[in-house]
């Protein structure tokens, strides 16, 4: 009696979804244009959050060229602040995946946010594509995931062949290292060191100001021109502003050559930098200056939304939301089939504004290297590129 009830219930319901349009099919395909939920965790409050900004803003630039949707599915970004703190970071990341569902995750600025969600992301199947400047060189490598992706870069990749450069090209053979006390400070730092030292080169001194430093008196007063052939610096968003203001106010500049990691010479921080700047020697994978029809037209749209130039963490999430968007239209939009989604993202191959694009067989990306130095153009500082480093650069390089 009790099936006949339940059997006579389903039967009206059907009939009534019937009469309103209703069915099996309407149903499946109302599911499939749900929108695409994407993650991105960045900081965007502290001295990293100009960083975490132009990421994201990059990552926009692309879906807008697209008007946000992929094979007739809306692309709905859910934004989240980790502070650049670990732990903020993977409350953040709990509250995408377990309330927010997202189908993936993007972004992450600081690599001690990468490595605190790593295990997190792993064990819960979730894609996570780095764009970021969260260049931790574990995540592809000894901690690689089936899920964990990167279009930036490892600490390695572009510190370690700008260290053999610094003795074999520049003949630089002694170098006081500064960088800021963190995983990444530390992480490029030793990249840099290892092929300097290897080549017989000397780092004189490492010199460790802590994160969001403000007074950088007490470290420069250490440096010592008559003991080096120049200064390597690592340092991100403000702390590189005032850590390059301070150089020159110290009377460095013009005793000392400063060279550094990429985001020394960001290049959303030359203009309050100044003449400070001027002479700075950095490598990079990304300029505006790079000269291919990708870069020139990603370069032209983004000076026109945002006003400002565009740099590599910009570069770096126009190329992630690409590879995204490719992944996708492989797998028809069906983001709900991971496994499907991972390995069209693993194939994916195209010309970007950096240059041809693929990951390594770690899911790491792999780049030209430059040498670059920063001048007064037209009166305005720019990165002009002084030569090219590497073709092909990994996160595994060696000098050839």
């Amino acid at each position: 009696m009790q099936r006949k009830i339940l059997f006579t219930a389903c039967t009206v319901l059907f009939l009534l979804l019937g009469a309103l349009g209703w069915d099996g099919q309407s149903w499946a395909a109302e599911r499939a244009v749900d929108p695409i939920r994407i993650g991105i965790i960045h900081p965007f409050t502290g001295p990293l959050a100009k960083i975490g900004e132009n990421s994201t803003n990059g990552f926009k630039l692309y879906l807008d060229g697209i008007g946000n949707q992929v094979t007739k599915r809306k692309i709905e970004l859910l934004l989240e602040d980790d502070e650049a703190n670990p732990s903020v970071g993977l409350t953040k990341v709990r509250k995408l995946v377990e309330r927010d569902r997202v189908h993936m995750l993007t972004g992450i600025t600081s690599s001690a946010v990468a490595y605190a969600v790593r295990d997190y992301v792993h064990s819960r199947g979730v894609p996570l594509i780095i764009m970021g400047s969260a260049g931790a060189n574990d995540l592809t490598a000894e901690r690689k995931s089936p899920y964990i992706f990167r279009t930036s870069f490892t600490n390695r990749q572009f510190n370690a062949p700008f260290g053999w450069y610094a003795y074999q090209k520049l003949g630089y053979r002694r170098v006081f290292i500064m960088a800021s006390d963190f995983v990444t400070g530390r992480e490029q730092a030793a990249a840099f060191r290892e092929p300097f030292e290897a080549s017989g080169g000397k780092i004189v001194r490492e010199i460790w100001p802590a994160l969001g430093t403000t007074d950088f008196a007490p470290y420069l007063v250490q440096v010592r021109p008559e003991e080096s052939d120049a200064v390597w610096g690592m340092f991100f968003g403000s702390d590189a502003i005032r850590f390059v203001t301070q150089y020159k106010e110290y009377g460095l500049k013009g005793r000392l050559p400063l060279l550094g990691s990429a985001g020394l010479a960001e290049v959303t921080l030359l203009p309050p930098m100044g003449d400070n700047a001027i002479n700075m020697l950095t490598p990079t994978w990304y300029t505006s200056a790079l000269d291919n029809p990708e870069n020139r037209a990603m370069s032209r749209l983004y000076q026109e939304k945002y006003r400002e130039e565009a740099s590599e963490v910009v570069s770096s999430a126009y190329v992630a939301a690409g590879a995204i968007v490719k992944a996708l239209e492989a797998v028809g939009g069906r983001v709900e089939d991971t496994q499907g989604f991972l390995q069209a993202l693993r194939k994916v191959r195209f010309n970007s504004p950096q240059g041809p694009f693929r990951f390594d067989e770690n899911q790491n990306l792999v780049f030209n290297l430059y040498a670059t130095r920063v001048e007064k153009a037209g009166g305005k500082l720019v990165r002009s590129i002084v030569e090219k480093i590497a073709d092909n650069v990994d996160q595994f390089w060696t000098p050839k």
